[in-house]
């Protein structure tokens, strides 16, 4: 009996044999997902395949993820400093596509092998994917896994070699960008007033306080002569020799004492009646809303100090939009708070859960848009296809989040759970496919294949120095654009080594959105001039 006569199970061969060959690691080098690609071709050289519906659905599953992965975050990238970081990947892209071009004119590369070459030297599977997906029977994954080992590679070699070669200490441009980030966001701290000021004794906190205290946050406030605080909300009368708790950054809580009062040493502890609870905004239907449009304090009568996302706390000011997965540090009585947590849901379980309907929807509207014939001066009219439809339909899900009732952004478990199954059949399916071109791929083009990808990889990573320099982005953020620029999560795991503060991390996330549409766009221009 042949097993690998049987369609699904050679898949499960491939993806199966691929993701152990993936987490083979050697020191900071692994192939992780991309080596599905690795494994396709071997059973491919072997005179197997797998239909193409396969890779049609695996396709179509895989770029509708990385939109909605792109799509919250890819405006958000674009604005202040992460414009900056945005451009510099944006240029670096830009250097790989002119010198992929010149490659092409120069050795006489068809725009498959062209669109192969780049994909693997900046190692974008979903680069790979739009080739794939515009041109039949296309050698460009044959030049994708040429060029995809140096692709890994040389990034870690740039990364490694640029504290050297530009002559920076690691430690100096640490305590910069330590300097840099408590200028930008300060920290959040407390402390205790007494009401001196006359002028906030007259009517609410919400109608006496000016705007220049948005910023901080009253929360308890301890009587004149009582022993027990109070929760503060926007309805509270404060008295003159009053004690309150203010939470803000240090320099709004200089400007909090010269409008309150002068300091005071306290002990501002609830008592039994009061308690202080995290709760987890785990409602679709909730997230998207600021705090004002809650009104929690008016409503429930209970005050929130500040909010944590993504393990960072932030003021919690009335014009905050909240997000799913905030966490909400929320004072208040019992039964208060209870009615508080069936509002924000606080509900992990929650945040996994997934419907079918959207992403069944974004897909068939991808479908829709991708078909929509289009016009350019010079190209003439054309579609953006099952591959642009679909990335478009993912990015305006992802960041417009709810359309009426429907929650159109997916949640991050569901969106690595469709990126990692549409990407396994996808490169299984081309794996497969390749292996019968690739010998005839090397035999054509051989040294000049894996140089020419070399080329591309060094460009376009070296491109990011002087782009990165010119636009005034510190070294630490500049490995991370660089990395980000490549998508290259090896170079990522360099960076990390050389440095463990988050600056690098940071400023990969911030530009992979932007990296991520312009290799795709980047790509398309290769495919559309051939």
């Amino acid at each position: 009996m042949n097993l690998l006569g049987n369609p699904i199970f050679l898949l499960l061969a491939v993806i199966l044999c691929g993701s152990l060959l993936g987490r083979i690691r050697l020191l900071t080098f692994s192939l992780g997902s991309s080596a599905i690609i690795f494994s396709g071709l071997a059973f491919g050289l072997a005179g197997y395949g797998l239909p193409p519906v396969l890779q049609s659905l695996g396709l179509s599953l895989f770029i509708y993820s990385v939109g909605q992965q792109a799509g919250p975050g890819f405006i958000h990238s674009m604005r202040q400093g992460g414009l900056a970081l945005s451009l510099g990947a944006l240029g670096m892209i830009g250097t790989g596509l002119g010198v992929a071009l010149g490659l092409k004119a120069w050795l006489g590369f068809s725009p498959d092998i062209t669109a192969g070459l780049f994909a693997g030297a900046l190692t974008s599977t979903p680069s790979l994917a739009v080739a794939v997906e515009m041109s039949h029977d296309s050698p460009a994954p044959a030049a994708y896994g040429v060029a995809y080992l140096f692709g890994v590679i040389g990034v870690v070699m740039v990364v490694k070699l640029m504290p050297w070669a530009l002559r920076v200490t690691i430690r100096r441009e640490e305590e910069r960008m330590e300097r840099e980030l408590t200028l930008l966001h300060p920290q959040m701290d407390f402390t205790h007033l007494r009401v001196t000021n006359p002028n906030l004794c007259t009517r609410t906190l919400s109608q006496v306080l000016p705007e220049r205290m948005a910023g901080v946050t009253i929360t308890r406030v301890l009587r004149s002569g009582s022993c027990a605080p109070e929760l503060v909300t926007a309805e509270t009368v404060l008295n003159m020799d009053d004690t309150v708790r203010v939470v803000g950054t240090v320099e709004m809580l200089r400007e909090a004492e010269i409008i309150i009062g002068p300091r005071v040493e306290a002990d501002l502890a609830f008592n039994s009646t009061l308690v202080k609870k995290e709760i987890l905004l785990s409602r679709k239907d909730v997230a998207g809303k600021t705090l004002r449009a809650l009104n929690l304090s008016h409503v429930y009568g209970v005050q929130v100090s500040r909010i944590t996302r993504n393990g960072f706390d932030c003021p919690a000011g009335a014009t905050v939009r909240l997000n799913q997965g905030d966490v909400l540090h929320v004072v208040g009585h019992p039964e208060a708070l209870e009615n508080v947590k069936k509002l924000l849901g606080d509900d992990v379980r929650a945040l996994y859960v997934v419907s079918v309907m959207v992403i069944l929807l974004g897909l068939f509207c991808g479908m829709l848009v991708g078909a929509i014939p289009l016009y350019l001066p010079g190209l003439g009219v054309f579609t953006l296809g099952p591959t642009g439809g679909v990335l478009l339909a993912g990015l305006g899900f992802g960041a417009v989040r709810q359309i009426g009732p429907m929650i159109t952004e997916l949640p991050g478990t569901a969106t690595a759970m469709l990126r990692d199954l549409g990407l396994g059949l996808f490169l299984a399916v081309v794996g497969t496919k390749a292996g019968s071109t690739l010998v005839p791929t090397l035999a054509q083009y051989g040294l000049p294949l894996f140089l020419a990808g070399a080329a591309i990889t060094l460009s376009t990573a070296l491109a990011g120095i002087p782009l990165c320099a010119l636009l005034r982005v510190p070294f630490l953020r500049t490995l991370g654009v660089i990395t980000g620029g490549m998508t290259s999560t090896t170079g990522l795991d360099a960076a990390s080594s050389l440095s463990p503060t988050t600056y690098a991390a940071t400023a990969y996330a911030t530009v992979y959105p932007a990296a991520l549409i312009g290799k795709i766009m980047a790509t398309k221009i290769i495919m559309l001039l051939g």
